[in-house]
């Protein structure tokens, strides 16, 4: 766990804090997936699946490693590895973060909405979080 929280500590101007990893990680309904490159974890995602859903509660690649196809590798595991039954997943992104908007939108996720102010960011501010969903293809 570790090397987990030295990369969101990396990625992230507000990273989760240990203990949230530890609750998370501590939940069987929870996904956990992490990338290696040469032997060293260098991405991973947590999620979680309720009934016939899914949400994105966090990924992050570590910043040296970033713009090479991590992120999409690592969605395109998560979509792969969800319980059949599961209909659409869902995230919320930073109103900032436009390489991650990109990304999510280039694998088919809709905006939905936002939620005003409700990342920190800087001194005391706030940014908007985005809404995304992606419904995945009956069978």
């Amino acid at each position: 766990m570790a090397s987990l929280i030295q990369i969101e500590q990396k990625a992230h101007s507000h990273p989760w804090p240990v203990n949230q990893f530890a609750q998370r990680l501590s939940c069987e309904r929870h996904l956990l997936a992490a990338l290696e490159l040469d032997g060293h974890l260098v991405a991973y995602y947590v999620a979680s699946q309720i009934a016939d859903q899914a949400e994105l509660l966090n990924i992050s690649v570590a910043p040296e490693q970033q713009g090479r196809g991590m992120g999409a590798r690592l969605l395109q595991h998560l979509i792969d590895r969800l319980d059949p039954k599961i209909r659409e997943i869902f995230l919320e992104v930073r109103a900032s973060n436009t390489a991650a908007i990109a990304l999510y939108e280039k694998l088919g996720f809709h905006q939905l909405g936002s939620r005003p102010n409700y990342y920190p960011c800087h001194k005391n501010g706030r940014e908007d979080a985005l809404l995304y969903a992606l419904t995945l293809v009956v069978s």
